[in-house]
């Protein structure tokens, strides 16, 4: 029976100790967790950013197919060249569709 004694206050404290553990990695927890959603908030400011530079690559990309040798090209003329490719890709829609 004397031995029973400091055998219980070992576990009790052993015990607290593993609540203040138990404790401190749900506090833990719960700031990965926060930070994670940060990092994915921030990617996806970072892939629509990367998306929309992307698009702008592609615009500048085909005005320069589309211009001269020199580089500049004729607004009116590349205004009609995307109208015909429109109506060609309505044509083309229209008969998939028969």
């Amino acid at each position: 029976m004397d031995n029973l004694l400091p055998r219980l206050q070992a576990t009790n404290r052993k015990a607290a100790k593993l609540e203040r553990l138990l404790l401190r990695l749900k506090q833990e927890k719960e700031q990965l967790l926060e930070q994670v959603e940060e990092l994915n908030q921030t990617l996806e400011v970072k892939e629509k950013a990367y998306l929309d530079m992307q698009e702008k690559y592609e615009a500048l990309k085909l005005a320069k197919s589309i211009g001269t040798e020199t580089g500049t090209y004729d607004k009116e003329a590349v205004q009609t060249m995307i109208e015909d490719y429109i109506k060609e890709i309505d044509i083309c829609l229209k008969n998939f569709g028969d």
